[in-house]
């Protein structure tokens, strides 16, 4: 879990195993008692970004936790039409997996 200026995130799984050609979620959801915009960023591996969004227009309900969020994402070509983000709660849906989609992913 980390936190920063009123921000909270918290990661679900440590360990989440996908089949290629298949899909897999990366859970994780978030509270900000700071408001928005608020930047999430995606990591695979020491690689850069692979997804970049920019959360804004949130309602805010008990604790903190966000609803009906719109968000600004920027992702790699490498993921274009195979990733899916959830502005809500941040998590990250892989489609079609590669091998090469293999590693360790990291959110901020």
């Amino acid at each position: 879990v980390g936190r920063n200026l009123g921000f909270e995130i918290e990661i679900h799984q440590d360990l989440v195993n996908g089949t290629v050609g298949q899909s897999v979620l990366l859970p994780v959801s978030y509270r900000s008692a700071s408001g928005f915009p608020v930047s999430i960023l995606w990591r695979f591996g020491n690689n850069s970004d692979m997804l970049s969004c920019s959360v804004q227009n949130c309602s805010l309900g008990a604790g903190g936790v966000p609803s009906n969020c719109s968000a600004n994402c920027f992702f790699r070509t490498t993921y274009d039409g195979r990733a899916e983000f959830f502005p809500h709660n941040g998590s990250l849906l892989l489609r079609d997996l590669r091998l090469s989609d293999s590693g360790v992913y990291s959110v901020t």
